[in-house]
């Protein structure tokens, strides 16, 4: 059945059309296209669609027809590296996402006898944006469900679940994994004498320094009230001792300013380095000892880095 190219359907269809004989010539060029390419029919029918877009795979497209007309069934034909057939843009007021549309084409046989063949363009941008933007506000809410909502480092949870695996990898990898537990000395007497919204600006003040004195390797968490607990990977307890040392130093020169004056903290920090021994592959009982050594800085005075044995 032959379609005459000024058919209503061919020309109000809500899909690009292209008819071509197998040696790519372009019979037939359908309103749909010419709005979106700004290319009209009479501009473009007769001339070989690989040499107007030579971004177009001939060798491909030229045995995906063949196979078309042999068979005489309709067939998908894949578009990828570029996911175009033709590169129509898009206004990125309209689709701030993709700069081009992004199209499913299918071959169907048209004229066996005349070895022409029809080529329906699908748009699928519209739902490659909407599953875009949904697995973006999927990955925005699995983060926020992994940070602590007061000082945006990771919580305890995330924790739990990233130092396993940290620990597995390293084990594989046979490199050392160390972590530092990192308490604010005096804690209660400054939400005493400042007030608590004095208090959470030094727990936000501190995780701010953690996370900017940290490779992005390593990992910062808040694991509840004032205490921090960081995870170095591939770092031996003398490395992660030089690093917490730096940071606890720095530590001192940081100022909060309050209404009653400049207010300076300081930390006792806690660390230790995974042991088979001692730890069982378990990086918990790593923690207890770095809260243990944490501890014995508390004591010998605050504002100290202790090694656990």
């Amino acid at each position: 059945m032959n379609l005459e190219h000024n058919d209503i359907i061919f020309n109000t269809i809500d899909n690009g059309i292209i008819i071509l004989d197998k040696e790519l010539n372009i019979i037939a060029w359908n309103n749909w296209l010419e709005i979106r390419t700004n290319i009209k029919a009479q501009e473009i029918v007769n001339k070989n669609i690989c040499e107007e877009f030579s971004y177009i795979n001939e060798k491909k497209l030229k045995r995906k027809i063949k196979s078309v007309l042999i068979t005489q069934n309709a067939s998908y034909y894949s578009v990828d590296p570029h996911q175009y057939l033709i590169d129509i843009r898009l206004h990125h007021i309209i689709n701030k996402v993709y700069t081009s549309m992004l199209q499913d084409i299918t071959i169907v046989p048209y004229d066996i006898e005349k070895g022409e063949v029809c080529l329906y363009i699908y748009d699928k941008t519209s739902l490659y944006e909407t599953n875009y933007k949904l697995e973006k506000l999927n990955n925005t809410l699995k983060n926020l469900s992994n940070r602590d909502p007061m000082t945006h480092s990771y919580n305890r949870r995330y924790f739990n679940e990233i130092s396993k695996k940290q620990l597995a990898l390293s084990l594989r990898n046979e490199h050392s994994l160390s972590l530092a537990v990192i308490d604010i000395d005096k804690f209660k007497n400054i939400n005493d004498t400042y007030g608590h919204a004095i208090g959470d600006d030094v727990i936000i003040l501190l995780a701010k320094h953690l996370e900017k004195n940290i490779r992005s390797s390593d990992i910062c968490a808040r694991f509840g009230g004032e205490e921090f607990v960081l995870l170095f990977y591939n770092s031996p307890v003398e490395d992660t001792y030089k690093i917490t040392e730096n940071i606890r130093k720095k530590i001192e020169q940081l100022e909060v300013q309050t209404s009653k004056g400049i207010l300076n903290f300081t930390v006792s920090i806690g660390i230790a380095q995974y042991k088979d021994d001692k730890d069982s592959k378990s990086i918990e009982k790593t923690i207890i000892r770095a809260d243990d050594a944490l501890y014995i800085a508390k004591n010998s005075g605050r504002n100290q880095v202790k090694s656990a044995d």
